[in-house]
């Protein structure tokens, strides 16, 4: 009894549960810098990719069938077509240079979110800018990625978190919040789509084999990978212990000691998603996803940083008047009303998916045009093989010349890229034709290779950027070498490949130090997915017809 009255007296015990105001100053800044980055890394994508996966003379144009439906709208019904589908391109055209411009405003406006310019409006701009881009995507392949409705949810939140003109005012309560609803939800619904999808989550042995079926691996993947299963399982169940218990945390309310619950409830789900970032090439989904699990941590966390991170309150908010101060905290509690009544009204369809009160689970979908609350979940079934299309070309079907991508695993001895949060779209949808059957996969939703193979054999200077740079100098264009004259190849093939890491990371480092060299897979042949075609051959013609008309 003396040593608990020494460590606390019931004053002090009764003080630590008074609620206090914590500051968010700090966090709001790390928020928006971080969401600032990813937009930027996600209007780079577009400016470098979109021309020749969605231009005029890409592989799946889209600027003609969202003018044509326009045009059987009518401009006076442009209104009505944004609420469906929301576009800046209801009200200009869309065309190669319209789509790039938008990419560049887009990048400059991210540049200014992470140089501290926290404008409610700037942000406003940021989501429809890239709402327009993935509106425009849709109906192809390239742009049907769970993160893209992830990061129009976590930009619409953030056009909340800051002030139209006050640019240092603290975020609000409810803000918070609901970015921390949006962590719980994202991570309990990857964690049920595992537990009531792929019987490995439940046999603890989807790691195993994880870290190598994975869409682009990494070189920290063959670290992982190569650790003793007994190991892996054990991931298995710190994946599920995370994703299921330890984010009931985040909804924690945080006065007195139990902040600190909170707190360690947001850095659980930002380092579990570091982890996972960097253990292959996952787009910008898992950095995206440490955003709203900031929202758990007030300033106090931030110590170190908080002077250089955290914006200075200019003079004129300083001064501000008593009368536009209650104005202003007036119309801040309605806007937060009306968000919160919003978001939890649409978030009724998904608590209700992810309780299956109305059919299986669905992951990654949306119920609204403005993807406000939407359904998240990653690999609820993992792969046991990996498998490989190769795209090989010839100019007098005897040598063939493999075509390498930038990051997907091709050639035997390169080194595994480490792009991310960079997102290679035409290396993460090839990736999906090793799902078998391959053949569904090629005909049902990777529409788009016959439309490559095609380019490819015209020679398509646009198409050509998508691959590695060194393949239009190689020798499937140059056939007697650099200095020789650039010959388009005449055949085309597509053939699967059994893919397997060869050796730990480890092993692999010390091969690049003793010999300069080492290899990273080995490879067995698989089936002939797409035989080899002819430039103008009748089979191929057919397929773009088809594949046009879709």
């Amino acid at each position: 009894m003396k040593l608990w009255y020494h460590c606390a007296s019931w004053p002090e015990v009764k003080e630590a549960f008074q609620p206090r105001v914590q500051s968010f100053l700090v966090t709001k800044s790390v928020i928006l810098r971080l969401l600032g980055l990813i937009y930027a890394v996600a209007f780079k994508v577009a400016y470098d990719q979109n021309l020749a996966l969605l231009g005029s003379a890409g592989l799946t144009p889209v600027a003609e069938r969202f003018e044509l439906r326009k045009q059987q709208m009518g401009s006076s019904r442009a209104v009505e077509g944004f609420i469906a589908a929301p576009s800046i391109f209801w009200f200009v055209s869309l065309n190669d240079d319209s789509m790039q411009l938008v990419a560049v405003v887009g990048m400059a406006l991210s540049l200014a979110l992470i140089c501290g310019f926290f404008s409610s409006l700037l942000c406003a701009a940021l989501w429809l800018l890239y709402f327009s881009i993935v509106t425009s995507g849709e109906g192809t392949a390239w742009y049907a990625y769970g993160w893209e409705s992830q990061l129009l949810e976590t930009g619409f939140l953030a056009i909340f978190l800051s002030s139209p003109v006050h640019l240092s005012t603290p975020p609000s309560l409810p803000v918070l919040w609901l970015f921390r609803w949006l962590c719980f939800r994202i991570s309990t619904g990857a964690g049920l789509i595992k537990v009531r999808g792929s019987s490995c989550w439940t046999d603890r042995t989807c790691l195993w084999y994880h870290f190598e079926t994975q869409p682009n691996p990494s070189p920290l993947s063959f670290l992982w990978h190569f650790l003793p299963r007994h190991m892996l399982s054990r991931g298995v169940d710190l994946d599920i212990f995370v994703q299921l218990y330890a984010v009931w945390l985040v909804l924690i309310p945080g006065f007195g000691p139990l902040k600190y619950l909170r707190r360690l409830g947001g850095l659980i789900q930002a380092l579990f998603m570091f982890n996972i970032a960097i253990s292959g090439n996952l787009s910008f989904l898992n950095h995206m996803t440490i955003i709203p699990a900031l929202a758990c941590l007030d300033d106090a966390c931030w110590t170190p940083w908080r002077s250089r991170v955290a914006p200075k309150p200019g003079a004129d908010e300083q001064r501000k008047a008593p009368t536009g101060a209650m104005l202003a905290k007036g119309t801040r509690w309605i806007v937060d009303l009306a968000l919160v009544g919003t978001i939890a009204y649409l978030s009724m369809p998904v608590v209700k998916n992810l309780l299956q009160l109305e059919g299986r689970q669905m992951m990654n979908a949306s119920f609204g045009a403005f993807r406000l609350v939407n359904t998240y979940g990653a690999f609820g079934n993992v792969g046991k093989e990996r498998y490989e299309a190769i795209v090989s070309v010839s100019h007098d079907k005897r040598r063939w010349h493999e075509l390498e991508f930038p990051c997907k695993p091709g050639s035997l001895d390169r080194r595994p890229c480490m792009c991310a949060p960079y997102h290679y779209r035409l290396d993460w949808n090839i990736w999906f034709l090793g799902f078998k059957p391959h053949q569904a996969y090629l005909q049902q939703r990777e529409t788009w290779m016959w439309s490559f193979l095609a380019k490819i054999l015209e020679g398509d200077e646009l198409v050509l950027q998508l691959l590695a740079p060194e393949v239009a100098t190689s020798k499937a264009f140059y056939p007697e070498g650099p200095e020789g004259e650039r010959t388009i190849p005449k055949f085309i093939k597509v053939d699967m490949w059994r893919y397997r890491m060869k050796a730990p990371l480890w092993e692999i480092l010390r091969d690049l130090y003793h010999n300069g060299t080492a290899q990273w897979w080995e490879r067995q042949k698989g089936d002939a997915l797409i035989p080899p075609l002819e430039r103008n051959y009748t089979v191929l013609v057919n397929m773009l017809k088809h594949t046009s008309m879709k």
